[in-house]
């Protein structure tokens, strides 16, 4: 049954044409009331007599009719009162489908789309020549450069019902522009890797696909013999993984394109501080910014075929480091009044998406998700959760954990104590007063105080209000996002503090030693300090429990990343694991944990619930990339873990040495206080 009320008309209208039509009408028959379906037939009015044998079908039937029709009369009262919404964002009543990042698959309304297209005249009307706009994960950058993309791309001028229904159709200048350039666009995002070369790999990856993009300049007639070899020899070089094409690889196809269609191109770039930070939390930092900052270089300043260009990324990394030699660069960091709505849903925005889908839920919605601040743009949502949210229709945490947070992990491992106060009292609600430099100088993180706070509000974790800006610095009151970021506080961050410093080594000397029993006894005794302390009990989602402790065990852990990649949320075999954990020394154990809520339908204790969450993991083959990866078999332990509450069960797989007669280690001495 669709939640769409549109659709839901269409569904009513087609079971009612499946029923049977008429009246039902009763006449007294020998001093007995007697049922009769009354229709009218070429004008006529027919009567039919309803066999005794026929009546119970047919009663539930006109029963049914009855209330599909009323529900049609509701359905189609609330309809009209959307037209209005419709008329200025077409796109919010269809189907919402989870996944999905490029336009082409939006157009049209063939799924659920907050129309942002207005940024494309802002950009337009501003007009300098390279914009970097910074702002958290899954806030809609990606399908924002896809949208710019397909609108200036000649490919697709032919195409104009994409936009006509927009908000950029509305302005002439824009609309004079559309199909007019043509467009190079390519992502960082999956430039990672535990070493350079794999990183740069995934880097020339994205390079090589993004010049198969534009295989049809083969066929150009504007294009010489020699400038068809240079399209070939680079594209075949970035495929065969040959490092020397990385830096001259978008500005030969800037040139390419310009010689094809006699206009400079626009270059997207997303994701741009992916490999950055990538190689400073895995140590090859100082091979890939000079990869990086040459290749930028030759894109952005020696390059006399750029038409214009814009980069997105989370950070802002320091113009020192990446983009020293740019003097026509304009940055829209989180703080900045530029841009302010062009990644995430506006209030308003929320608001019409939700009475569009049916759900009347505003208040909760905005209890759990509202708080984002860009500029002086106050209620800004995370378009990751609210669309999640009305998929799923559950309010739960969906965008926390969409990120393991190993920079800032790795800034807090290395000064566990000197931000712990001011940490704990955000923790409270309540306000601290900050003076913050938003560029992220890599280089000088180890013993850089400002850090750490530069990252939380660059991702998203805390939002900036009464901001003064003075040259680099923002002096700001910063406070915790929202009730959803909170969450992530009260699990992932107090775990990678103080009192988790004696529990990240109770827990990862118990995970290598494969000791279930150390490992139950450290979540409890975290559970019992963090979940009494914020009361965490007054909010008992369906998946509050899970989200707790699956945030808690990323914090936990944050400190074995030096000889272990952490990876969370991954699709593998059959499904999505929670977190998986790949040795760098193939030698040693690998790791799989997935975690479950006791469901009172299935289980009846927590020991059971500790057993489907391993059953799980065995049934649909989460261990296939790290037997891809190349681990043994016999060296993947994988670990199931219940909860109901603060209780706290694990199994494994395989167990551990006599489990049944085993009794609480030390741990149980060492209780938080």
């Amino acid at each position: 049954m669709s939640s769409n009320p549109t659709k839901r008309i269409e569904e009513i209208d087609r079971r009612l044409e499946e029923l049977p039509k008429g009246t039902l009408t009763y006449k007294k028959i020998n001093g007995k009331e007697q049922p009769y379906i009354q229709r009218t037939i070429d004008g006529k009015s027919v009567s039919y007599y309803v066999k005794v044998s026929e009546r119970e079908q047919v009663f539930m039937e006109f029963e049914e009719r009855t209330k599909l029709l009323e529900e049609k009369k509701h359905l189609t009262a609330y309809a009209e009162g959307l037209k209005d919404i419709l008329k200025h964002n077409p796109y919010l009543s269809a189907k919402v489908v989870i996944g999905y990042q490029n336009f082409e698959d939006f157009t049209c309304g063939q799924q659920f789309y907050v129309d942002k297209t207005h940024f494309i005249s802002e950009w337009i009307r501003e007009g300098t020549k390279i914009t970097l706009i910074t702002r958290p994960r899954r806030f809609g950058k990606t399908t924002l450069l896809s949208t710019i993309r397909m609108f200036f791309d000649p490919r697709y001028a032919d195409h104009p019902e994409y936009f006509d229904k927009l908000r950029v159709w509305q302005d002439e200048r824009s609309r004079s522009m559309f199909g007019s350039i043509p467009v190079i666009s390519t992502s960082f995002g999956g430039c990672k890797g535990i070493d350079y070369k794999q990183s740069i790999r995934g880097m020339m990856g994205q390079l090589g696909t993004m010049y198969g993009h534009h295989e049809y300049l083969l066929d150009s007639p504007k294009l010489t013999d020699k400038d068809k070899e240079l399209f070939e020899k680079t594209r075949w070089g970035l495929v065969y993984h040959e490092t020397c094409y990385i830096e001259d690889a978008i500005r030969n196809l800037c040139k390419l394109l310009y010689k094809h269609f006699g206009v400079n191109p626009i270059v997207l770039i997303d994701e741009y501080d992916t490999p950055l930070i990538e190689a400073y939390t895995d140590g090859y930092w100082d091979e890939m910014i000079t990869t990086c900052r040459q290749l930028f270089h030759n894109t952005l300043k020696e390059n006399d075929y750029l038409g214009r260009a814009i980069i997105t990324g989370v950070t802002k990394v320091s113009k020192n480091s990446l983009f020293s030699d740019l003097n026509n660069l304009l940055v829209a960091t989180v703080t900045d009044d530029i841009y302010t709505d062009c990644c995430g849903f506006t209030e308003q925005e929320v608001m019409d998406a939700l009475k569009c889908q049916n759900i009347d839920d505003m208040k909760k919605v905005k209890e759990m998700y509202d708080g984002f601040i860009i500029g002086h743009q106050k209620d800004i949502y995370n378009p990751w959760s609210i669309v999640n949210y009305m998929h799923d229709r559950q309010l739960r945490s969906y965008w926390i954990l969409t990120s393991s947070n190993k920079l800032i992990g790795d800034i807090i491992c290395r000064h566990p104590y000197d931000k712990k106060y001011e940490i704990e009292q955000l923790m409270t609600g309540k306000p601290i007063h900050k003076m913050i430099n938003e560029n992220i100088t890599f280089q000088y993180l180890d013993g850089d105080e400002n850090s750490l706070w530069s990252l939380l509000l660059a991702v998203g974790y805390i939002k900036a209000e009464n901001v003064v800006k003075d040259n680099e610095w923002t002096e700001c009151d910063v406070s915790v996002t929202n009730k959803e970021v909170m969450s992530m506080f009260r699990t992932q961050i107090i775990a990678m503090f103080s009192n988790g410093n004696i529990a990240y080594e109770n827990f990862t000397r118990a995970l290598i030693r494969h000791r279930t029993w150390d490992m139950i006894g450290v979540m409890e005794d975290i559970a019992e300090y963090s979940m009494s302390y914020f009361d965490t009990a007054k909010n008992k989602g369906k998946h509050a429990p899970e989200n707790f402790y699956h945030g808690l065990v990323l914090g936990l852990i944050v400190s074995m990343r030096k000889e272990y990649r952490i990876v969370s949320n991954r699709e593998s075999g059959e499904g999505r694991y929670d977190i998986a954990i790949y040795p760098f020394d193939k030698t040693k154990d690998a790791y799989i944990l997935e975690f479950k809520v006791l469901n009172e339908h299935r289980e009846k204790t927590v020991q059971e619930t500790a057993q489907n969450a391993l059953k799980q993991i065995q049934t649909r083959n989460y261990e296939s990339d790290l037997l891809a990866y190349g681990i043994p078999a016999d060296h993947i332990y994988k670990l199931g873990f219940g909860f109901l509450g603060k209780k706290v069960w694990v199994v494994s797989d395989p167990p551990e040495k006599d489990e049944k007669d085993q009794v609480r280690s030390e741990w149980d001495n060492l209780r938080f206080r």
